[in-house]
């Protein structure tokens, strides 16, 4: 479960060489070593390496840089081959940008002979494996205990953690590649087990969302007062069993460190007026659940269907919403961007089966703000989808994979292109787009499910 991962080793020695992330050296005895030896050598792809990470920056320099080398490194084999372990057109679009990276890499590996470096490195990375394992196993039993799930019984599912000792210090990167979470830690002064646990309890949690989706929507009305929170991510806005989870999971989070009633009580109100709309309702619920011996697995679904949907809009409505955060460079509170406004209002429209109204909405932001972006031209496909027009649906489905970042639009792009080709008798086409998005399905639970009947049968059959 905790490892080191020699595929993104390899980028950010690469990443090294071309004198990328000095910034951030202070501290980090491992990449000052890394340096030291690569210094040494005579690197005829060094100015190719330069180039390409000079052309590949993220524009999100807090986090980014690393997490698309995140992304790719761990949809790769191990070196010297460095071969993709899925086609590398369903690459998620930040591995994706980067793949022609790879061919660099291979010729680095064998001209700095990185593993020799790679066997030298074993020590520190089994002593920083040996740093965090107690803990680890620790937050991972304790979890275990919580819901009642039987240590090992993921059924061929797996959770694995990473240390990275090259990686910017303090950084954490989740990802879930099919039936695959894993977390990437880099060097941090504490260990970062409240991530670790917080990703693990999704590990746990997630799938019973996918396996409940049917009465979780029976649940959604609740979906709409999510949306007037501010701080509270599109992703969770969007799918409302993603939302669910996290509500639970970060309830769970609370009922395990038995905090003192004040203090939980209001973490849960905090929670609350982010956009974690049932929190208070799962708070309450798990002080039930602890008082019972049925596994989560078995309370899950009973849990659910007792959400009283006019209870809780009851007690929503006397909650004011958080507004975002203010930013270092602003002392004021943050207003949205027009393009996001007229994007949030479209979806809004679209939730409401406005079609119409939503897709002059889209178009007035293509045609004034962005000719690229990926929810107006997302919600335009979901707009000719929803009125019978597949060709145009199909058109701007593809346009949207042509311009995604975002890996809930790129995923229910793949599988509404999957529904058409369906419809349209296409069912090899439509396989290959459901494959396609059960690559990073697993982070949505409404996506996750469509994958899966997508994969089962054809749509629209009465079978």
């Amino acid at each position: 479960m905790l490892e080191a991962n020699e595929q993104l080793f390899s980028f950010l020695a690469a990443a090294a060489a071309a004198g990328y992330g000095s910034s951030a050296d202070t501290g980090l005895e491992t990449r000052t070593y890394v340096r030291a030896f690569l210094a040494k050598k005579n690197l005829p792809v060094l100015s190719e390496l330069r180039k390409f990470f000079a052309e590949h920056q993220a524009a999100d320099s807090a986090g980014g840089n690393l997490g698309q080398y995140v992304s790719l490194a761990l949809l790769l084999g191990p070196p010297p081959d460095f071969r993709f372990s899925v086609p590398q057109t369903d690459l998620p679009p930040d591995a994706k940008a980067l793949q022609g990276l790879v061919p660099l890499l291979k010729s680095f590996c064998e001209q700095a002979n990185l593993i020799d470096l790679w066997a030298q490195l074993q020590g520190r990375h089994e002593r920083e494996i040996e740093r965090y394992s107690p803990l680890v196993r620790r937050s991972i039993e304790r979890s275990d205990a919580y819901l009642r799930f039987p240590s090992g019984a993921y059924l061929g599912r797996t959770y694995t953690i990473y240390l990275s000792l090259l990686g910017p210090p303090e950084q954490v990167h989740a990802r879930i590649y099919g039936q695959n979470y894993y977390l990437v830690v880099t060097p941090a002064k504490e260990l970062k087990i409240a991530e670790i646990r917080h990703q693990y309890l999704h590990f746990l949690l997630d799938p019973l969302a996918a396996k409940y989706a049917p009465e979780i929507s029976q649940k959604a009305e609740l979906r709409s007062l999510a949306r007037a929170a501010p701080q509270l991510a599109l992703d969770f806005k969007e799918d409302f069993p993603l939302l669910v989870t996290e509500c639970l999971v970060r309830t769970v989070e609370v009922r395990m460190d038995k905090r003192p009633a004040a203090e939980a009580e209001r973490s849960v109100q905090e929670m609350t007026a982010a956009g974690l709309i049932l929190a208070p309702y799962f708070y309450s619920a798990l002080i039930a659940y602890e008082k019972q011996e049925a596994s989560m697995n078995l309370a899950y679904k009973d849990m659910i269907l007792r959400i009283d949907v006019g209870q809780e809009q009851a007690r929503l409505v006397k909650v004011t919403f958080s507004p975002k955060p203010q930013t270092a460079a602003s002392t004021t509170t943050p207003m949205l961007s027009e393009e996001e406004r007229l994007l949030n209002e479209g979806d809004n429209l679209i939730s409401d089966g406005r079609y119409l109204e939503a897709k002059a909405v889209f178009q007035s932001v293509l045609e004034k703000l962005n000719s690229r972006s990926e929810r107006a031209l997302f919600g335009l496909a979901v707009v000719a989808s929803n009125t019978r027009k597949p060709d145009l649906a199909e058109e701007y489905f593809q346009k949207t994979l042509e311009a995604a970042q975002d890996l809930r639009i790129v995923t229910w792009a793949h599988i509404y292109l999957g529904r058409l080709y369906d419809l349209k008798g296409k069912r090899k086409e439509a396989l290959g787009q459901y494959r396609a998005a059960s690559l990073t399905a697993a982070t949505y639970p409404d996506a996750l499910r469509a994958v899966q009947n997508g994969l089962q049968r054809q749509f629209g059959s009465k079978e």
